[in-house]
């Protein structure tokens, strides 16, 4: 690491392979840091990223040594030639705005534990495509991810317990969830409680034909909505409720199979769908 001041909107840099980084003091007395941009809050320069980056643990500065628990509002902004980061494990949180524009961004490897999240962290990343998840994690939000039209599949980790906006992301075809999961499971890329009785989501791009999991008895309300390009549906004789509105917004579909001999009761709430 190569070291260095300046007073401005950072309080010393460090060069980590071949990439310098400015960093901000958060705690002088926990001696903690943030990951922080070059320049001007209104005139940040970022343009010079390139490739991967992996932001270090902790930084030496003074003699200190420092943690780096955060990441900086605009702290990459416009950093379009970045085309991943890895964060440490220490890091807490990451601010608003933090890759704003960064538009070859397309690889994110989250530290174990969760991360709290700004507004617009990841707002027109349009490339991301490879999300790693930590270990830890008991809920995804996956709403921060909307502006990537690359974004294809998730993976849910072991510990997740909470899925969020699952039908944010345009251009996902699948969700994949780690066999160990106590509260999901996936089949053919569609999200499922443990047990598949019931289906939660199915990804907006699924392609083609979408079968139901023969033991399923309820598509929760949203579940198939928006789904473009699905053009059958295979519903089976386990289901039992279904919401009448399920199919609106399905442009191509041709073909719905109902499997059971019995009429599907609509999904009704105090009389109301």
């Amino acid at each position: 690491l190569l070291f260095g001041g300046l007073m401005y909107a950072h309080d010393f840099t460090a060069t980590i392979n071949g990439q310098k980084i400015y960093f901000k003091i958060t705690s002088n007395l926990n001696k903690t840091a943030e990951v922080t941009y070059n320049g001007s809050i209104t005139n940040n320069q970022c343009s010079y990223y390139e490739g991967d980056l992996d932001i270090p643990a902790k930084v030496k500065y003074n003699n200190e040594v420092y943690s780096i628990v955060g990441v900086g509002a605009k702290a990459f902004s416009g950093a379009d030639k970045l085309t991943g980061v890895a964060f440490p494990s220490a890091i807490e949180y990451i601010n608003d705005f933090a890759f704003e524009g960064c538009t070859s961004l397309s690889k994110i490897i989250f530290p174990g534990q969760a991360v709290t999240f700004g507004e617009g962290v990841f707002f027109k990343c349009d490339k991301i495509q490879d999300i790693s998840f930590g270990s830890d994690w008991k809920e995804l939000n996956l709403q921060m991810f909307r502006w990537s039209d690359s974004l294809k599949v998730i993976n849910i980790p072991a510990k997740v317990e909470k899925i969020k906006n699952l039908k944010s992301l345009m251009s996902l075809e699948q969700v994949v969830v780690d066999l160990n999961n106590s509260r999901f499971s996936s089949e053919d890329g569609v999200l499922y409680n443990k047990n598949k009785e019931v289906l939660y989501g199915c990804p907006r791009s699924y392609k083609s034909t979408l079968a139901v999991y023969p033991s399923t008895k309820t598509i929760t309300k949203g579940a198939l909505i928006d789904c473009k390009n699905l053009e059958v549906v295979v519903l089976p004789d386990s289901l039992q409720s279904l919401s009448y509105k399920e199919f609106s917004r399905i442009q191509n579909l041709k073909e719905i199979v109902f499997k059971s001999e019995t009429p599907i009761i609509t999904a009704v709430v105090n009389n109301k769908e």
